[in-house]
């Protein structure tokens, strides 16, 4: 699939205008190492990790008046490990333009549903995340080749749409379209996001399957402690090429909260239920997680996290505590780190 057309030549014009002479170009990022004991089948495990709050990433973002209530912008994302220095990977890249009719960008960028999901997530998708490793697992939040429209938000209400190209081997392999809407006033935010995905069957790369993944999420910030919850369905065909995929379906829910104890001083705890339908590519599944954060300055943070996830049933797939070990998933961990932002 290729994007044409005056709109799109114009943001890609607008973009590397905003790349070379932007009116404020910053660097930032963050710098996340942590000490970890995971517990996997074969036993425990004592490890160095990185990204345990936040990705170790480095951040070049920018941004350019053109005018009229307009601008241009872009972000580029280079994550890494801390603990070893490994990467940079890509992470988002994308530029765009934004003004009274809203956004549109393009390049890898997360989906619709990371920031409808996400926003319910009490520990903002931290690597022991239970809406990342659990509820979203092989559903995509960050895609490649991606076209992205958010409306301007009216009355509280904002529209997202993405679409994006796949894997551009003439097929619909890797095919993605995301349609969401939020509603954000006061200390409500409200959404509902439905994602369809194409994925080739790792048995027959020329057989195209689907799946359809929906989100809703509730949360209500009481100003000290802002209770969340997430909804989540899933129906069709999920793969991690070249070694698993299955067809499933069934629901998992999210229950949780964040806790602003003081200026220094944060909680959050997160409960998930997972209730697959066949209960045989995938278990039914509880996980627990929570976490401390304590503030030594704006910049800096140490932090403690433990979790767990409880599967009912020994199947092929697991719900890893992190994707960042594997060889098995570990089921319970814990973390002590320390995080800078610059």
């Amino acid at each position: 699939m290729k994007f044409k057309g005056k709109v799109a030549s114009a943001i890609l014009l607008a973009g590397v205008g905003a790349l070379a002479h932007a009116d404020n170009v910053t660097i930032s990022g963050w710098i996340d190492v942590d000490l970890e004991r995971l517990q996997t089948s074969k036993g425990q495990s004592y490890n160095v990790g990185s990204g345990g709050l936040n990705t170790s990433r480095l951040v070049f973002s920018g941004s350019e008046d053109l005018g009229g209530g307009n601008k241009a912008f872009f972000t580029h994302e280079m994550a890494f490990s801390a603990n070893t220095g490994v990467g940079p990977t890509p992470r988002q890249t994308f530029v765009g333009m934004a003004g009274d009719w809203g956004s549109l960008t393009i390049g890898r960028q997360n989906t619709p549903s990371f920031w409808i999901a996400g926003y319910a997530d009490p520990s903002w998708s931290a690597d022991f995340s239970l809406v990342s490793n659990m509820q979203f697992f092989y559903a995509p939040y960050r895609l490649s080749n991606s076209v992205n429209y958010n409306t301007p938000r009216v009355g509280g209400f904002e529209g997202r749409l993405m679409v994006t190209a796949g894997a551009e081997d003439g097929t619909r392999n890797g095919r993605y379209v995301g349609t969401g809407v939020d509603y954000k006033d006061g200390p409500w935010y409200i959404g509902f996001d439905s994602d369809q995905q194409y994925t080739a069957s790792v048995t027959n790369s020329s057989t195209i399957y689907s799946a359809r993944d929906n989100y809703f999420s509730v949360t209500y910030n009481t100003g000290t402690i802002e209770p969340t919850f997430l909804y989540h369905t899933y129906n069709g065909y999920y793969a991690y090429p070249p070694y698993v995929g299955f067809q499933s379906s069934g629901w998992d829910v999210q229950l949780g909260a964040r806790w602003q104890i003081n200026e220094r001083n944060n909680m959050f705890v997160s409960v998930v239920h997972k209730k697959d339908d066949h209960n045989v590519a995938m278990s039914d599944a509880n996980g627990y997680l929570i976490g401390y954060g304590y503030s030594l300055s704006k910049r800096t943070t140490l932090y403690a996290n433990v979790g767990y996830i409880d599967m009912k049933n020994n199947t092929k797939v697991s719900y890893p505590m992190t994707f960042n070990f594997s060889s098995p998933n570990p089921t319970s961990g814990v973390q002590l780190g320390i995080r800078h932002a610059f």
